[in-house]
């Protein structure tokens, strides 16, 4: 069984599917987080949302099924999960995901090059370094959203 985690949120308290800021959300770039540590998992929903729609899952057997199944925009990888090194899954990637752009946030550096994509340090990155490359990634602006007030 595959478990996901999707990041969604509601610009609205009456009805979220007829708020502008929802459809917006709706049209935004896909990305799927593949990473086994929770407290990454928040901070990078935190900084995306509701720029990009964010899909978290901790598994490579998670990753490989979505990534079968599902288009993504860019998938934010770091390779060192539980259930094995996603060092097969980044080969194999751009055959299930033809256009993805790829960002390795890893301790470790990756091995290859990575075809489309970046690499940045955990956790040395800082959240304005992290947005940047995913804007630059993505071609969706570099200026950080300003926080709803």
């Amino acid at each position: 069984m595959t478990t996901t985690n999707n990041t969604q949120r509601s610009f609205s308290d009456q009805d979220p599917h007829h708020a502008i800021g929802f459809s917006i959300y709706l049209t935004a770039p896909r990305v799927l987080h593949v990473d086994s540590d929770a407290d990454t998992a928040l901070v990078l929903s935190a900084l995306l949302v509701p720029e990009t729609r964010v899909t978290h899952v901790s598994t490579l057997a998670a990753a490989q099924d979505l990534l079968q199944n599902e288009q993504f925009a860019l998938v934010v990888i770091d390779p060192d999960l539980r259930d094995g090194d996603a060092g097969l899954l980044l080969d194999n990637l751009h055959h299930w995901q033809h256009d993805a752009r790829v960002l390795v946030y890893s301790a470790r550096h990756p091995e290859t090059t990575i075809v489309g994509g970046a690499f940045l340090p955990k956790p040395w990155t800082s959240p304005r370094q992290l947005w940047r490359t995913v804007a630059d990634l993505l071609s969706i602006g570099n200026a950080m959203p300003a926080e709803p007030q």
